[in-house]
This record gives C-alpha cells, sequence and structure tokens, in this order.
C-alpha cells in the first residue's frame, strides 16, 4: 500500500526524494494496515524545538499562574524570517536563574526535542523516574 502525505507534499516544494518503507502488515487497505501508515507518518514526523531569554512580565507574565507554563501551547516567531510564520507546539520547559549580579530570567523551551535525543539517555530517563516512584510508594 502506497500513501503519500498532502499536507507534507505542500511543505516539501518540487522535490520529494524522501521514501519511507514501513514493516508490518501484510494486507492493504485493511486496520492493520492503517496502524502500520499511521507509524510510518509517526515516525517520519518532523522536530522542532526552539529555546529563548524572556523577561517576567514583558508583555506575558511567566509561571503556573500567569500566561505562560509548561504544557501550554504557545506560538512565537524567528526574527528576520521573511516567511512571517507564526511556529505553534507546546512549552516543554521553563527554569529561571538569577544571581547578585543579574536580574531573573526565564528560559523557555517551546517543542518537543526528546526524539533527537540518545534511546539510551531516554531509557535511562524512564527508568530513573520508575525508580523514584516505587521509591515514593515505599516499595
Amino acid at each position: 500500500m502506497v500513501a503519500r502525505s498532502v499536507a507534507r507534499a505542500n511543505n516539501s516544494g518540487w522535490t520529494r526524494y524522501f521514501e519511507y518503507f514501513q514493516e508490518g502488515s501484510g494486507k492493504a487497505y485493511t486496520i492493520s494496515s492503517l496502524m502500520v501508515l499511521r507509524a510510518g507518518f509517526w515516525a517520519t514526523r518532523s522536530y522542532a524545538s526552539h529555546e529563548f531569554a524572556a523577561r517576567d512580565g514583558s508583555p506575558f507574565l511567566i509561571g503556573e499562574s500567569g500566561h505562560i507554563w509548561v504544557g501550554d501551547r504557545a506560538g512565537y516567531t524567528i526574527r528576520g524570517d521573511k516567511t512571517g510564520r507564526i511556529y505553534m507546539d507546546r512549552v516543554s520547559k521553563v527554569s529561571l536563574s538569577w544571581d547578585r549580579e543579574t536580574s531573573p530570567e526565564w528560559t523557555v523551551a517551546i517543542g518537543d526535542d526528546r526524539a533527537l535525543q540518545d534511546p539510551v539517555q531516554r531509557a535511562w530517563e524512564r527508568i530513573e523516574a520508575f525508580a523514584t516512584s516505587l521509591q515514593q510508594l515505599g516499595l
């Protein structure tokens, strides 16, 4: 079964050299073949992650009771981008840093860069989270 994503074809321009073979179902046009097709689209999706510094209150408040926090959907533009595209994604990380010489500054990460990380590192993070959960349960 061959499938082409119209949404991806419109964004790729006139070149379409990329092909991907997803292992799976033996019969076309069945529910299992649709699940294999979905897995192929999921495996080849694009990732974007941007991290930038922001000051609180200019113009938005950062925090759980503010405008922007982890998990919220946010839109941003890139200065100098001639397309004028507005990038939309979820806030994945927010951190606050300051010291005696500098004023407090938030670092906001939008997008998900976990897919670009080392698979062993991701597995180790899951193992640590599982071990922490067991420890909190008292096991």
